[in-house]
């Protein structure tokens, strides 16, 4: 499997992290399904071959050729099916709000069509980026979309600026004291993330607490759980324990012995996570792994 990072253009960095793409020429459904974590970023995919399904219940669904995952307030389990080409658009924390037509907590949870989202300029680019071989031209072709969209809503600056102080803060912010400091009160704040980001200022704040954990114990191999958790912001070690039961559906040793797959584990490595939590920049336009 190999997995390659794209940086989106200038004019897009300040929503988006990165494109990325995944392919796999085996065609081998994996035996294990792979367990995505929330990380506070909204997704925009296109399966350009085999798609990947979706555990919903007990039973798999096949997923669609283009879609837009919401924030995720717990783990999905995702598999291949096929020789795979998939690509993805992350937004920044609170960076989709300025492409979207509708309120995010619409999407909260759930995986909704291109088509449902953008209409019939959305099925008509879905088309077209699905058909083209150069992954180049798939990048031009998605940003020159979502630049045409970038000033149909106006930014939200106290939104913006709310979102960054939970991510500055590794989720540590208290939500009374953010909206004191922007000078609204704490009930517009969160109004105004339901409809900006798809959850509450206090969710996205536990999601970024949890991401943090997770990047610390990625760059440590010692397991001082006690200690992780408070360095982590968390009461107690128990109180950790039941965030990332939560968020990951295992205990913190659970998931230590128990990979989350050769795909997700790309999206919980140090080095995303320090993107994600804004303490490191890369400046080369691509990076390509083997996974």
């Amino acid at each position: 499997m190999k997995f390659a990072e794209y940086q989106p253009s200038p004019a897009l960095s300040k929503y988006l992290e990165v494109i990325w793409c995944v392919s796999d020429e085996r065609g081998v459904p994996t035996p294990q399904a792979e367990r995505v974590l929330p990380d506070g970023c909204i997704e925009w995919i296109f399966h350009l071959r085999a798609p990947f399904q979706r555990q919903i219940s007990s039973s798999f669904e096949l997923q669609q050729r283009s879609f837009v995952v919401g924030e995720l307030t717990q783990f999905i389990l995702v598999q291949p099916t096929g020789p795979t080409l998939t690509m993805g658009v992350r937004f920044r924390p609170g960076g989709a709000y300025r492409f979207m037509p509708a309120p995010l907590d619409l999407f909260t949870d759930e995986t909704v069509s291109t088509e449902d989202v953008w209409g019939i300029e959305g099925k008509d680019l879905e088309t077209t980026v699905l058909a083209e071989p150069s992954q180049r031209q798939r990048q031009r072709l998605i940003e020159n979309f979502l630049l045409s969209r970038l000033h149909q809503t106006p930014a939200r600056p106290r939104f913006e600026a709310a979102v960054r102080e939970i991510v500055d803060s590794r989720g540590q912010s208290r939500v009374d004291q953010v909206a004191d400091r922007l000078g609204i009160s704490s009930r517009h704040l969160e109004r105004e993330f339901r409809s900006s980001a798809g959850i509450s200022p206090k969710s996205l704040a536990r999601i970024i607490r949890f991401q943090h954990l997770m990047k610390m114990v990625g760059e440590t191999q010692l397991r001082d759980w006690a200690g992780l958790a408070l360095a982590s912001g968390y009461a107690d070690q128990p109180h950790m324990v039941r965030e990332f039961r939560e968020f990951c559906g295992q205990s913190p040793t659970e998931q230590q012995s128990q990979s989350l797959g050769n795909f997700a584990n790309h999206f919980v490595t140090p080095r995303r996570l320090a993107m994600l939590l804004g303490t490191s920049k890369c400046d080369d336009r691509r990076l390509e792994f083997n996974l």
